[in-house]
Formats: structure tokens, sequence, C-alpha cells
């Protein structure tokens, strides 16, 4: 079993030092994590913050303390309004953001706010506890691109798992809007159930959408503004670092571009449905009036027979078998004529 692989399979630290390649510290916080990286000058580290209003949310108020972070910007950063933004503070680069989960059985899509923090040395990120996204246990097991890369490539390693959230969830809506295409294709319109599934669907997509379109812009601010230069250093814009956020942004939109187009899927899905119901009504229509009027000739002969009064054949057996074959004759002819025209 590799280092790795061990480290993995025991707890996940909530926060890594290293330096050339080697670990120097793991789940230090706070003064402890600043401390080892003064005495460690050419130390990055990585620090996995709980979103919550105490212990998490005093943390970040004192990291935004050391790194001169004003109040606004810890008020963006703690924000829970699914607001997304890109801010450049310093030698600090602010990330605002979400990562959507998804529940295939009822149809529901959660949103869960993001916060990251990068400088040139400290990538420090602020999320909830979100099943199936692990930021601590994504950077551990990509320590080696770490070791290599620095903080950057924490940076995009965390936004390419946000972005991933997003391609998840759209791989889904396009499950689910095939599988009510399929009952479309079947020229019946949609079950009162599966009605429900895809109003929940659209709004799931709608959002996904309000998530997916504010991160244009932050992913535009990203590759339009690169890592600081390091002290004694050459400039943060490496041709590498451009490719990689390039491809993240290319991922980004194809995503976005995606989720547009789900929302037309989804409404023709919906008017289909509508346009087979009228259909389906229609021929319901036709079949009762053709019925109803096949009826109501044997019914008129009958009512005519029926009247008291003195009429030629009356109470004779010819005019019994006249007056049914009168009634036969007229049902079978009205059949055969509703039957050609489709109403039967």
């Amino acid at each position: 079993m590799s280092s790795a692989t061990a480290a993995l399979s025991g707890p996940v630290p909530l926060s890594r030092v290293w330096a050339k390649g080697s670990v120097v510290a793991e789940d230090l916080t706070g003064e402890d994590l600043s401390d080892v990286l003064q005495l460690h000058t050419d130390a990055s580290a990585w620090w996995v913050l709980p979103r919550d209003p105490d212990y998490g949310a005093a943390e970040l108020r004192g990291v935004a303390q050391a790194l001169d972070l004003d109040d606004l910007a810890v008020r963006d950063l703690l924000a829970t309004d699914r607001r997304a933004k890109f801010e450049a503070l310093g030698t600090a680069r602010l990330v605002v953001t979400n990562l959507v989960t998804h529940d295939p059985a009822s149809c529901s899509l959660t949103v869960h706010p993001i916060s990251i923090i990068a400088t040139d040395r400290v990538l420090i990120c602020l999320v909830g506890d979100v099943d199936g996204f692990q930021p601590a246990r994504l950077l551990l097991q990509k320590a080696e691109l770490l070791a290599e890369g620095g903080v950057e490539v924490g940076l995009q390693l965390l936004i390419t798992a946000v972005v991933n959230t997003y391609e998840s969830a759209v791989q889904w809506l396009e499950d689910a809007a095939d599988g009510l295409s399929e009952v479309l294709f079947e020229e019946r319109p949609l079950s009162r159930s599966e009605q429900l599934d895809a109003f929940r669907l659209r709004s799931a997509l709608s959002q996904l959408r309000r998530v997916t379109e504010p991160m244009r812009a932050v992913m535009t601010d990203l590759v339009d503004n690169p890592p600081p230069a390091p002290k004694g250093g050459k400039g943060g814009k490496s041709t590498r670092t451009v490719r990689r956020w390039g491809m993240i942004a290319e991922q980004h939109t194809r995503v976005a571009a995606a989720a547009d187009a789900l929302r037309e899927v989804l409404s023709s899905v919906f008017d289909t449905s509508l346009a087979l119901a009228d259909v389906r009504m229609n021929a319901i229509m036709k079949k009762l009036t053709a019925w109803a009027a096949i009826i109501a000739v044997p019914t008129l002969v009958t009512g005519f027979a029926g009247m008291n009064v003195a009429f030629p054949l009356d109470g004779t057996v010819a005019g019994f078998w006249l007056v049914l074959v009168i009634m036969v004759v007229s049902a079978v002819v009205l059949y055969v004529g509703f039957r050609r025209r489709g109403w039967i």
C-alpha cells in the first residue's frame, strides 16, 4: 500500500503544510498554522474550514485580519445568498460560489455555498458538510500535483470539483429528460406522477442555471487574473497555469450551455405532453359522439314505433320485422361511416 493510500485510509486532516514535496505538519489551525508558515518560509499550506456560524466564522475572521481583508470581504465569504464573485485584494484572491448536489429519488437539487481564499502560499476553503464533496480528501489525493504546482493547482482542483458537481447534475437532468421523452414516444401524455417529476426537474434546472450563469463571470475573472508573482520570482502567469484555467473555463461553458439547452428540452416535453393529451381528448370525444349517434337512431325508431297512435303495420309481425330491420340497418350504416372516418 502506497503512503498516499495509507494516509487516505485513516482520518483525513483538515489542513496540511508542505515544502519541497514533503509534509511539514497537518491538522494545524489558526495561529499554529501561521507560526509554521513563518518558520518555513518556503512552505505552502491548505486549510479546509467548516462552514458554521461559530468556529468556522471565527477562524475566517482571524484569517481575514491576518490578510488585511476588510469587513465587506468577510461578509462576502460568509454569505449564504448564493452569490458568485471573484475579487483580488492585495495578495489574496477571493472566490465565492456554489456547488450543487442532487437527489434522483426526489428529483431535487440542493445548492451549497463555498468560499475560497488563495494567496501565494495558503489555500483556504470554507464549505459545509456536503455528501460527495470532500475538498480535504481531494487535496490529499492530489498531493503530488500540489507539491509541483503549489497553491494555484489546489485552487484549480477545487474549482474543477465545483464544476464537476454542475456536470453531474446536468447529466442527471439529461437522463431524466430522456426518460420522459421515451414516454412521449409511446404516444401517450405524461401521467400525474410523471408530470410532477417533470415540474420538479424544471425547478431543479432553474436552480442549476441560477448557479451556473453567475459562475461564467467568475471563470472569466480567474482566467484574466493569474496569481501574483512571488517575491524574487517570475510572474504567476505561466503558460501551463493559463492553459489549465482555460480548460476549466471550457468545461464550465459546456456545462452551462447544456443547462440552457435542457430548458428547451423540458419545455418541449411539457408542450408535447399537452398536445398528446389534447389529441387523446379529441379522439375520445369523437368516439363518444359516434356512439351517441349510433344509439340515437334506433332509439328514435323505437320511440316512433312505440307511440300510442295507429299507423300502417301496427301490431303485425311484418311491422315488427320492418322496424327491426330499420334499426339494424341504420346502426350498421352509421357504424361503417364513422369507422371509415376513424371516429371509432
